[in-house]
């Protein structure tokens, strides 16, 4: 019965624990941009820009993830030239959620939600998330219904979150959250964005990181709406940025 019982707990220890540091690296959940896709983030990270490879010399392993709607051919249709042109071996296309021509709503995102806990409780669990354009605005979200307890509950805690020319969320039902102080379990943050960026212009993203106490801004002047290919100083600030994590996950053991 002891050995039962040690089992029992060992088990439910490991499924509890963000980041074993015996036999498995620290993991990041990546979340790709509106009509994109996992393998497309992958290569936006790693064949057109160095932030994959920095992301690894850290230490973490990264999971990309598709988004659960996949775009139809009338969806298709309105995937930018750009992209297409560019990821040209990838032909599906998903999306998070799907704004109204306001942008008060957004369609499907209770679905994501529900496809992402299914998702941590498979593929997990993860120290941080990483998302880019949409991607980093749902990272936002995640965090924040995690931290307010509306959702991600049975996932321990993000330690931190990583994200790239994003806003927070214009959703009418989300408005609550970023008017009331911000909750004491956040995580920690880093946000890149580009000075160039005209999808997501500079006083977007400073709103999303005025609800992020604390977090470390790297602000790119010659940057656009891009997965950043991150000169030495500012991978460097990412690096140091990590690295607070994985001293904190040693001290454990």
């Amino acid at each position: 019965r002891l050995v039962v019982s040690l089992a029992s707990c060992w088990a439910r220890l490991a499924r509890q624990a963000p980041s074993p540091m015996g036999n498995t690296t620290p993991r990041l959940l990546c979340l790709h941009s509106f009509r994109t896709s996992g393998p497309i983030m992958k290569d936006q990270m790693f064949e057109f820009s160095n932030f994959g490879e920095k992301l690894e010399h850290a230490g973490y392993d990264l999971e990309f993830l598709n988004a659960p709607y996949q775009c139809n051919e009338e969806d298709e249709k309105k995937v930018y030239a750009v992209v297409k042109q560019a990821f040209s071996r990838h032909k599906k296309y998903y999306e998070w959620y799907n704004a109204s021509d306001d942008k008060t709503e957004y369609h499907r995102l209770d679905e994501t939600v529900a496809y992402l806990e299914q998702m941590l409780e498979q593929k997990g669990p993860f120290d941080g998330l990483v998302g880019f354009s949409q991607g980093g605005c749902l990272a936002h979200l995640m965090a924040y219904l995690q931290a307010t307890g509306q959702a991600f509950t049975r996932h321990p805690p993000f330690k931190f979150i990583i994200i790239m020319s994003s806003r927070r969320s214009r959703a009418t039902i989300h408005q609550p959250l970023w008017q009331a102080p911000p909750p004491t379990k956040l995580p920690k943050a880093i946000v890149f964005y580009g000075g160039q960026d005209k999808a997501c212009p500079v006083e977007e993203t400073k709103k999303l990181i005025e609800t992020l106490p604390g977090a470390e801004e790297v602000y790119l002047p010659d940057s656009d709406h891009r997965v950043p290919n991150l000169p030495d100083a500012d991978a460097e600030r990412l690096l140091d940025f990590l690295q607070q994590f994985r001293r904190s996950c040693c001290r454990c053991f």
